[in-house]
């Protein structure tokens, strides 16, 4: 069980090759500095539930993964891994907390005779995105644990 784990965290991280590629073709002495932009854009984008989903993200997709190359490959699948069922949750909850918590920030401390339409749909957008990022891992999750993807 210890080793299939594994190899789904592995998988999952082959994820984040193509964008190692992409800032690979920085010079190297810009390479940091664009590592701490993009951090910080996608930091910006969907908040701060971003970075523990992106965790839960890892795990799932590579699980996902895995049995969509065991599948291929005609190989039996490992059984269900226990931390399935609480990553799909937290990968919602995380979802729901970075909306409620965009909402919050997009409205704390505005006045009645301040309200911008511009400022507050982007702050919806950006803690609508967190929602999506949460129900879009969930979704992978519930692929992988089918029972479909436990049989060769």
């Amino acid at each position: 069980m210890r080793r299939a784990s594994s190899l789904a965290l592995g998988l999952g991280a082959l994820l984040v090759l193509p964008v190692v590629a992409w800032l690979a073709g920085a010079e190297p002495e810009t390479l940091p500095l664009r590592l701490v932009v993009g951090a910080a854009a996608a930091l910006e984008s969907v908040g701060w539930v971003l970075w523990p989903q992106l965790l839960v993200a890892v795990g799932v997709v590579g699980l996902a993964l895995e049995r969509l190359l065991r599948g291929l490959a005609g190989t039996p699948a490992v059984p269900t891994p226990g931390w399935l069922e609480p990553a799909i949750e937290s990968a919602l909850l995380l979802g729901m907390l970075g909306t409620v918590s965009g909402m919050v920030s997009g409205f704390a401390g505005l006045r009645a005779d301040e309200l911008a339409p511009a400022p507050l749909l982007q702050a919806l957008g950006r803690a609508l995105r967190s929602s999506l990022v949460g129900f879009s891992i969930a979704l992978v999750g519930v692929w992988a644990r089918s029972p479909a993807t436990e049989t060769a």
